[in-house]
């Protein structure tokens, strides 16, 4: 097996990667490769939205209650996680040449949400691109075993990776 092609994809608090994500993923549908992963949406009620790139599908991972929201506490759905967590599996077995994640951060570095199914796709040699906070940049290079690289949020670095160049 070869070296997996990871890549992280490092954001400043307030940027937002939906732009960047969207454009790469336009461009390579368009090219005829096969995308596949999870990118999140914000709802008008404080909610969180995984969207399943592949098919569209949304899975509503965080409805918080108003208790929650004064009290600022979590409200993630963890059995809507798992339902996010069988996409990523999917994608693992569905032949996708590429698997986006728009999410890694505290739960993930902590072995939690994600990790497993990334690091899973990781293992397969499946190129691999997650967004990820710059606080959380140090967590990600110990998480990915330092194999990954590191890409500025925009369309040219993120087309320039996949391309090689």
């Amino acid at each position: 097996m070869s070296e997996p092609r990871i890549a992280a994809i490092h954001y400043t608090p307030g940027q937002s990667t939906r732009p960047a994500l969207d454009a790469f993923i336009a461009e390579l549908t368009r090219r005829g490769v096969v995308v596949h992963g999870l990118v999140q949406e914000a709802t008008p009620d404080h909610g969180i939205d995984a969207i399943d790139i592949n098919t569209g599908q949304r899975i509503p991972l965080k409805r918080p209650t108003r208790y929650e929201l004064d009290n600022k506490l979590c409200s993630l759905n963890l059995s809507q996680l798992a339902e996010a967590t069988m996409i990523l599996r999917r994608a693992l077995d569905g032949g996708a040449d590429v698997v986006v994640v728009e999410r890694f951060g505290k739960t993930e570095r902590d072995g939690g949400g994600l990790a497993d199914d990334l690091l899973a796709l990781m293992a397969s040699g499946t190129p691999t691109l997650v967004t990820v906070p710059e606080d959380e940049l140090e967590a990600w290079n110990q998480f990915s075993g330092g194999l990954g690289a590191a890409l500025d949020c925009r369309l040219d670095a993120l087309i320039k990776w996949w391309d090689g160049d």
